[in-house]
């Protein structure tokens, strides 16, 4: 037990969007592109069709907004003894020391995002937001509980996170079935 405790607490932690998916999307909207721009200036004569004509257009369209979205979302969360760290691969880096951190809750918008409320090195409050799709959402979520006891949550939260206390009150119990003993009763009295 001791030793699950330490490698639990080992910094930094790394949570990390799937390289070969971000990298293979990013790489693919690009191709897809230059391919379209290629199309326009060397494909499409006056004679072509409207749909031949707005097609590439479309898929400009589409593929530069992944493109976007893969540039600016959330790539990578570190956990270090001093600060959780929200890495990105266009934009600049999100530093939150863990003592700044004053909530956490759910943001039940379009999309659901969890909303991290905090004060910066200047004492500005500030608001942090980022979507559940993340991978290991959990156990981020209870990472970051375990190093801000400080801090608020909402009610969502508190159901989610899965405090030390509970943790050591937690024990396997054997599951009853429902239907698994009446068959047996059943294949008895036959």
């Amino acid at each position: 037990m001791e030793n699950q405790e330490t490698t639990r607490k080992n910094f930094p932690r790394i949570y990390r969007f799937n390289a070969f998916i971000r990298w293979f999307t990013l790489i693919f909207a690009v191709a897809a592109i230059v391919y379209s721009v290629w199309l326009i200036f060397n494909r499409i004569e006056a004679e072509s069709s409207k749909f031949v004509k707005i097609v590439p257009f479309i898929i400009i369209f589409f593929a530069s907004n992944s493109l976007m979205r893969n540039l600016f979302s959330l790539n990578t969360i570190v956990f270090k003894e001093d600060a959780i760290i929200f890495r990105f691969l266009a934009r600049k880096s999100v530093r939150i020391p863990w003592n700044s951190i004053r909530k956490m809750e759910l943001e039940d918008a379009r999309h659901k995002m969890i909303k991290i409320s905090y004060e910066d090195e200047n004492g500005q409050k500030g608001i942090f937001r980022f979507t559940l799709s993340f991978p290991n959402m959990l156990e981020i979520i209870n990472g970051i509980a375990e190093m801000c006891p400080q801090a608020e949550y909402d009610e969502f939260l508190k159901n989610v996170i899965i405090v030390k206390d509970e943790k050591s009150e937690v024990k396997l119990q054997k599951v009853q079935l429902p239907g698994k003993d009446e068959d047996k009763d059943n294949g008895n009295k036959e």
